[in-house]
């Protein structure tokens, strides 16, 4: 059970991350500082709970891989809207 709860949490935090960076991209300068100040706090809070290198590295895959998916999908929302 406890793993299965510490896999959730990993998938929860790495998609949240993911979407700040991404929001991070997007956003013009005043406001995108704050995604990044919280994508950083959400990171340092997490890793702080992460005890291995293995974990760590999984951590940063996920959010990278996360940030791709996000920044496709709002990429392509803006498109679909006409904004971009």
């Amino acid at each position: 059970m406890n793993n299965l709860k510490s896999t959730m949490l990993l998938a929860l935090v790495t998609s949240v991350v993911g979407l700040l960076i991404a929001v991070f991209a997007i956003l013009p300068i005043p406001f995108n500082a704050l995604a990044g100040l919280a994508a950083a706090g959400l990171v340092l809070w997490y890793f702080r709970r992460l005890e291995t290198r293995g974990q760590k590295i999984g951590f940063i895959v996920w959010a990278v891989v996360y940030f791709l998916f996000f920044t496709v999908l709002i990429t392509a929302v803006r498109y679909r809207m006409g904004l971009l």
